[in-house]
């Protein structure tokens, strides 16, 4: 919507048009709710992100996205290459649906402003919370609303203005749209395609689009990797000697968490701004849009009353979310911290391992679930230990 016909008084301005921020404002609008959401730049527009949508996101959406994937993946392949190993998945439903993000995302808003919600392209100056409600200064004026969702991404605007705690490290991801020969594309265009032992505490991916590869690298640790360097080392291993073009990206990804609480006074935080994004893969789509979700059920059910807002929205938050993400963070440590461990395990457990995984990117498992049954995984860790204590009583 053209922002000299948007309003400026809402019962719910979303700062952010991405997955989180669409999903609330589909929710809202559908109840009802007077919502609007401002996006910064105009869509369709280009966002940095391999575009890889796990199951587990998309049976959360109540639209279909067919219009906007390019490849379906029923096939997942990780490969170990400082233990030499190689593991694949497959499942009779896509594993992961490769889009281009600035499709995917006009798609979700797009639904959003077919269930009743306003959109404008403006960007956030300033925020003014107050007890009965928030102000926001913009470059189209000045907007009035009940409530604010912060859905704009890991370096928040809203979280910064209202001076939101912040501990989180930021790690840092570059991507690459590579455009490739057709033989190159038939021959990575079948499978999901994660690259360990290649990057310092990280990994690469090739997500296979229409018409090119998305191939990107990153790490957790900070400062700690040229990921220029290590990006096209990545390429020569894949066999890519030249490409006609490749566009560079960069981005920034939160895998950890803010410190709680999520909801203060009438200001929610959903997705990257909340740091909702899963550890062991970086993964932070599947989390935005239940976030978002979350945030507009509890608006709803709270009655778009403050406390009874915060208190629904944290519960929530913490029944739903966190114990997910910290059951990842365990598993994210022997992936990324523990390269000898890691080779160790996979070499007893790389296939059973795998499967558990795509199971929760399925949505047919949850990390918690996984590691909350010690059935699951203590017969693992035991033949591990023992194995590493013996490695070690050896070298002394």
């Amino acid at each position: 919507m053209d922002h000299h016909t948007f309003g400026n008084s809402y019962d719910v301005v979303i700062v952010g048009g991405g997955p989180a921020g669409a999903s609330a404002a589909y929710c809202l609008a559908a109840a009802g709710v007077k919502a609007a959401v401002l996006e910064k730049s105009p869509l369709p527009r280009y966002k940095t992100c391999g575009g890889g949508i796990v199951r587990r996101g998309l049976r959360s959406l109540p639209i279909a996205i067919g219009d906007a994937v390019e490849r379906e993946c029923f096939m997942a392949e990780i490969h170990l290459h400082d233990a030499g190993l190689r593991f694949e998945t497959r499942r009779q439903v896509p594993i992961v649906s490769m889009t281009m993000r600035d499709r995917f995302d006009h798609l979700l808003l797009s639904a959003a402003r077919e269930a009743g919600a306003d959109i404008a392209c403006c960007e956030v100056l300033d925020v003014y919370p107050h007890s009965e409600r928030v102000d926001l200064l913009t470059s189209h004026g000045p907007l009035c609303a009940r409530f604010v969702i912060a859905a704009d991404g890991a370096l928040s605007t809203v979280a910064r203005k209202t001076n939101w705690p912040d501990n989180r490290p930021l790690i840092p991801a570059l991507e690459y749209e590579v455009t490739v020969d057709d033989s190159l594309l038939a021959r990575f265009s079948q499978s999901a395609r994660f690259d360990f032992g290649v990057v310092p505490c990280g990994y690469g991916w090739v997500f296979p689009k229409k018409e090119h590869l998305s191939i990107g690298v990153f790490t957790l640790r900070r400062g700690g990797a040229n990921l220029n360097e290590e990006f096209h080392s990545y390429l020569r291993l894949l066999g890519i000697a030249q490409a006609p073009r490749m566009e560079r990206h960069g981005s920034l990804i939160p895998v950890t968490i803010r410190r709680a609480p999520f909801a203060i006074g009438r200001i929610l935080l959903v997705g990257d701004a909340a740091g909702f994004v899963d550890p062991l893969t970086g993964e932070g789509i599947s989390f935005a849009i239940q976030s978002g979700q979350i945030a507009a059920r509890s608006l709803v059910g709270g009655n778009l009353a403050a406390q009874e807002v915060s208190h629904r929205y944290n519960a929530d938050i913490a029944a739903g979310i966190l114990p997910e993400l910290r059951a990842a963070k365990i598993l994210s440590r022997l992936l990324y911290h523990h390269p000898a461990l890691r080779s160790l395990f996979f070499r007893l457990y790389g296939q059973r391992f795998s499967e558990v995984v795509t199971d929760i990117m399925a949505g047919e498992r949850t990390y918690r679930g996984v590691m909350g049954n010690p059935s699951n995984y203590s017969e693992l860790f035991r033949v591990v230990g023992e194995r590493v204590k013996t490695t070690v009583a050896g070298r002394i």
